[in-house]
């Protein structure tokens, strides 16, 4: 069906889907080239994606522009299998440039997308080719349209860490597994089990840490915040529409569940005003220095986890219901 890729790529461009998690953005697109789309919302509650903070820290600074893809890497290739595919995963660093390339090359040659890590800018896009000629993939990220698909081996990766996931073969995965497994996913990521104990604050105690960093003299990193609330935010709200989808398919759940999904879209409108106060890109320049509006960021951030707790609950509860049919 594709000849080899032995100098420039034959498949087609495949365009990452519009998605603040990019991750989730790759996949989607992926899985819509495969002939097995999903809904955005469907493919972020399924691997997690919709359930996930870091408050991205360092030193004496915090909401650093990384928290947002800062999460259980070594999970995800097991995460995406609930999205009917079975994916592989190579990781690693620079020293493994050469045989991960060579990995890239081998599966684009059998006409299957990957998605990869750090090329234009420190996010996920899919990569649907090479250019052997020139030394490099060819990818779709948020801004291949301004500059070009092209992105080059010899100063890949820039962040030090190798991350390649390539679907294999489509699974059966049994229905009411998945949904426990996916339900089970978001408790882990409120817990703040999604990322090594790094000490960054993770999960819904990530909420209170950011509140309190608010309240406190603690740098809060301008970009990093506006864009961590942007990601967050839709994040929660395709969490929410997920958890609908599950209910509706599932009516034993619906009282528990429908819960949920009202205490995700209160979060989501209580984080609300913040992508106003800190607009995406610019963090709404002097305002995180306001000593007002860094009170009234805390007090949304607390409603958030408050919020967040409640869901957690509701979602337990339906674990609790569904694990005696599983």
């Amino acid at each position: 069906m594709h000849r080899r890729l032995d100098h420039v790529n034959e498949l087609p461009p495949i365009e990452i889907a519009p998605n603040w998690t990019s991750a989730a953005g790759a996949v989607e697109a992926i899985l819509a080239y495969l002939g097995t789309p999903l809904p955005r919302h469907a493919v972020m509650g399924l691997t997690g994606h919709a359930w996930h903070l870091c408050l991205g820290s360092r030193e004496d600074v915090v909401a650093l522009p990384s928290g947002p893809s800062d999460y259980d890497r070594a999970a995800m290739a097991g995460r995406y299998a609930r999205t009917g595919w079975r994916w592989e995963r190579f990781s690693g660093t620079p020293a493994d440039r050469d045989v991960a390339i060579e990995w890239a090359k081998a599966r684009l040659n059998r006409g299957v997308p990957l998605i990869g890590w750090d090329f234009h800018l420190h996010e996920f896009a899919v990569v649907y080719g090479v250019d052997v000629s020139r030394g490099g993939f060819l990818v779709s990220d948020v801004i291949t349209a301004q500059v070009s698909a092209f992105a080059p081996w010899d100063t890949w990766p820039s962040l030090g860490e190798i991350e390649l996931v390539a679907p294999i073969e489509p699974v059966d995965e049994e229905t009411l597994a998945t949904i426990v497994d996916a339900l089970q996913t978001a408790l882990d990521c409120f817990a703040g089990n999604d990322g090594p104990a790094d000490g960054q604050p993770r999960g819904t105690a990530g909420l209170e840490a950011w509140a309190a960093a608010f309240e406190s003299e603690t740098e809060v990193d301008r970009a990093g915040n506006a864009y961590t609330l942007a990601v967050l935010q839709a994040a929660r709200l395709d969490g929410a529409a997920f958890l609908a989808d599950v209910s509706a398919a599932l009516p034993e759940l619906s009282e528990s569940l429908g819960r949920a999904e009202r205490a995700l879209t209160d979060e989501a409108a209580a984080l609300s005003p913040l992508l106003t106060l800190f607009p995406f890109p610019t963090g709404g320049h002097g305002n995180v220095a306001n000593g007002g509006l860094r009170r009234a960021a805390a007090m949304a951030l607390r409603r958030s986890a408050r919020h967040e707790r409640v869901a957690a609950e509701a979602i337990r509860e339906a674990l609790e219901i569904l694990e005696q049919e599983v």
